[in-house]
C-alpha cells in the first residue's frame, strides 16, 4: 500500500516532526531488521523490549521514516509522533481497509483448522482473483494489521486467519479487517482456561460478526455440536457445511484412497490429497466460499486437490518402510482425536508419541483422560506420553491389554522409539507447540 507520510499522520491523528517535504511510504515493518525500500518502521513496546530502542537500527537498514511515542527530533528524519504506536498501527490498518472498498475479505476463526482452512480458501480464490492471505502466525492484533498494510493495492480478495485467547480479541480483528464472509471452523476447548466454557468460546468466536456488514455471510461447521445448537443466535446469514448433518454444502459418499479422500458435494465429485479426515471439513469451507464468490466449480476442484501440505500439521514423512506423521504444530482434544482416527487407517504397527495439550486450565486432567479413554477403543500398539498432564493419557492407556504404554521425559522418547519402531511402523507425534515435541521429531529423523 502506497501512502504519503502526511496522509499517514492524518489517518492516525499523529503529529509530523522534522517535516520539510512529503515522502512516499510503500512498505511497513515492526521489525528493524526486516526493512525494504521505502519502509515505515513502527516500533512497538512489549513486556520484554521496546521497539523504540531499534529506531536508529531501522533507519540504518533503510527505513524512510517511523512512527514514535517518544521524541527523536535529533535524528533529522521526518517521523510521526503519536501517543500509542500499537493503536496507531491498528488505526492505520482500519484506514487502509476503508480505502480498499472494492476488496472482498474472508475472515477465518475457530478452535481447530484455521490455518488449513485459510490455505484451502486461498487456493480456491487464487484461481479467479488476485488473492492475498496473512502469513504464518500473523493472525493477532499486531500481525493482522501489518498484513493489511503490506497487502498489494491490486488485491481483489483477502483471506485473514483470526486467532484469539479471550473475549474482545476477535471483535477487534473483525472491526479492522471488516470481513464480508466469516468462517467459524468449530468450537472446541482451546483457550477454555480463560473462557471457562465452550459456550463462552462460541460467543468469543462469534465476535467475527462485529465488523461484518449486515449483508455478510457466516459459514459454520454444522457437525460441530455447539455451532449446530446455537446457530440461531448468530446475527448474520448462516451457510452450513458438514458431513454427518444436513448442510448447505454436505460431503457425501466419502471414500478413503491410498493418497487422500474423495467425496461428493451437490452432485460434483472432489478429491483432496490428505491423510487427515478433518481436511474434508477444511476443504468444504473453501468449496462454500468459492461458490459464493463465483469461482468455477472445475477450478474449485483443482484448487482443493493441489493444496500445499503445511509443515508440522499432519505432515506425512516417509523413511523407508517407516511413516512419520509430524502433527506437532499444536494440539487440542478435538485435533488429537481426529489425528488418532487418521493414524488408525494406516497399515502396520501404530505408535503414538503424545505430549501435553496446553491452556486447558481446570479441564486439563479430564481432557487428557478423554484422549486416553479414546485410545482404548482404537487399534494402537504403542503409546509414549511426555509432559506433566500427558500422564493422564498414560494412566488410562496402561489399562489396555495389548497396548504398550510409556510415560517418559521428552529426552527419553527417542530411546523408547529405538526399541519399539520396526519396519512398517507409523508414528504420530502430537502435542501443543509449547511442549516442543518437534525437536524429538527432528532428532528422530536425523537418526533414520
Amino acid at each position: 500500500m502506497n501512502l504519503r507520510l502526511s496522509e499517514i499522520a492524518t489517518a492516525i491523528n499523529g503529529e509530523l516532526r522534522n517535516f520539510s517535504g512529503d515522502v512516499l511510504v510503500k512498505n511497513f515493518s515492526i521489525n528493524s531488521k526486516n526493512i525494504e525500500k521505502d519502509t515505515l518502521f513502527i516500533p512497538l513496546k512489549g513486556s520484554r523490549f521496546d521497539g523504540h530502542d531499534f529506531i536508529k537500527e531501522a533507519l540504518q537498514n533503510g527505513a524512510i521514516s517511523f512512527i514514535s511515542q517518544k521524541d527523536f527530533d535529533d535524528l533529522k528524519v521526518p517521523y510521526v509522533k503519536v501517543e500509542d504506536t500499537l493503536l496507531a498501527l491498528q488505526s492505520l490498518a482500519c484506514y487502509v481497509r476503508r480505502k480498499l472498498n472494492h476488496l472482498k475479505v474472508v475472515g477465518v476463526t475457530g478452535s481447530v483448522g484455521k490455518t488449513s482452512t485459510k490455505e484451502y480458501i486461498f487456493n480456491v480464490l487464487s484461481l479467479r482473483y488476485k488473492a492475498f492471505k496473512n502469513q504464518g502466525n500473523f493472525n493477532n492484533h499486531i500481525g493482522l494489521p501489518i498484513s493489511i498494510l503490506n497487502m498489494p493495492e491490486d488485491t481483489q480478495v483477502a483471506v485473514f486467519e483470526m486467532g484469539m485467547s479471550n473475549f474482545g480479541e476477535i471483535s477487534k480483528l473483525s472491526q479492522i479487517a471488516k470481513p464480508d464472509i466469516g468462517v467459524i471452523t468449530n468450537i472446541g476447548i482451546a483457550h477454555i482456561e480463560n473462557l471457562k466454557s465452550r459456550y463462552n468460546i462460541f460467543l468469543a468466536k462469534s465476535e467475527i460478526q462485529d465488523g461484518m456488514p449486515e449483508s455478510g455471510i457466516l459459514i459454520i461447521n454444522n457437525d460441530n455440536d455447539i455451532l449446530n445448537l446455537h446457530k440461531k443466535e448468530l446475527k448474520r446469514k448462516v451457510v452450513t457445511i458438514g458431513i454427518e448433518n444436513e448442510s448447505n454444502f454436505r460431503a457425501q459418499n466419502v471414500q478413503r484412497h491410498q493418497n487422500g479422500f474423495s467425496f461428493e458435494v451437490g452432485g460434483y465429485t472432489y478429491f483432496i490429497e490428505s491423510f487427515n479426515f478433518h481436511d474434508i471439513y477444511n476443504s468444504l469451507f473453501a468449496i462454500a466460499v468459492g461458490t459464493i464468490l463465483g469461482v468455477d466449480r472445475e477450478l474449485i476442484k483443482e484448487a482443493i486437490r493441489q493444496k500445499e501440505r503445511l509443515k508440522r500439521r499432519f505432515e506425512v514423512i516417509k523413511k523407508g518402510s517407516i511413516t512419520i506423521v509430524d502433527d506437532t504444530y499444536n494440539a487440542s482434544t478435538h485435533s488429537m482425536l481426529s489425528a488418532i482416527d487418521s493414524i488408525c487407517e494406516f497399515d502396520g504397527k501404530k505408535i503414538l508419541v503424545l505430549g501435553d495439550m496446553l491452556e486447558l486450565g481446570e479441564f486439563s486432567e479430564e481432557e487428557h483422560k478423554k484422549v486416553g479413554r479414546y485410545i482404548l477403543q482404537k487399534p494402537i500398539d504403542v503409546v509414549i506420553c511426555t509432559g506433566k498432564d500427558a500422564f493422564y493419557i498414560f494412566d488410562e492407556v496402561k489399562k489396555k491389554d495389548g497396548t504398550k504404554a510409556y510415560f517418559v521425559t521428552k529426552d527419553e522418547c527417542l530411546d523408547v522409539l529405538k526399541r519399539e519402531v520396526t519396519s512398517n511402523s507409523t508414528i504420530l507425534f502430537k502435542a501443543s507447540r509449547g511442549i516442543k515435541l518437534d525437536e524429538v521429531v527432528d532428532e528422530f529423523l536425523k537418526e533414520r
